[in-house]
């Protein structure tokens, strides 16, 4: 993935939940992943962030405190076997990292219609 894409599909520990709102308006895909550095430490989904904001969570707070940590990802390059594991998993986004759980690419379940 192109890493201008990568960028609407990741957010900082420290990125606000209304940053996480924006970016997954523009992914089309219900998720960002959540990175420390360059290392995968979680995901949000707009379902994350709806029950946050329905408990009274701000949306300026910062997405550590919301994102789901217990995340799949995998270190998987083969596309047949990444599309394998989407769908065992039920997955929109898959992170895919290196031995060090760094992000190297997301793969998709689908590309959205415009």
């Amino acid at each position: 993935m192109e890493t201008n894409k990568l960028d609407d599909f990741t957010i900082t520990t420290s990125g606000s939940i209304r940053e996480a709102m924006v970016k997954i308006t523009a992914n089309k895909h219900r998720v960002v992943v959540v990175l420390d550095g360059k290392k995968v430490v979680g995901t949000v989904s707009d379902g994350d962030i709806r029950r946050a904001l329905l408990r009274g969570v701000l949306s300026i707070a910062p997405v550590n405190n919301i994102m789901n940590v217990n995340c799949i990802v995998s270190q998987e390059r083969d596309p047949e076997k990444l599309a394998e594991i989407i769908r065992k998993e039920r997955v929109t986004v898959l992170p895919v990292v290196d031995q060090s759980s760094v992000l190297v690419d997301i793969f998709l379940a689908y590309e959205p219609l415009i």
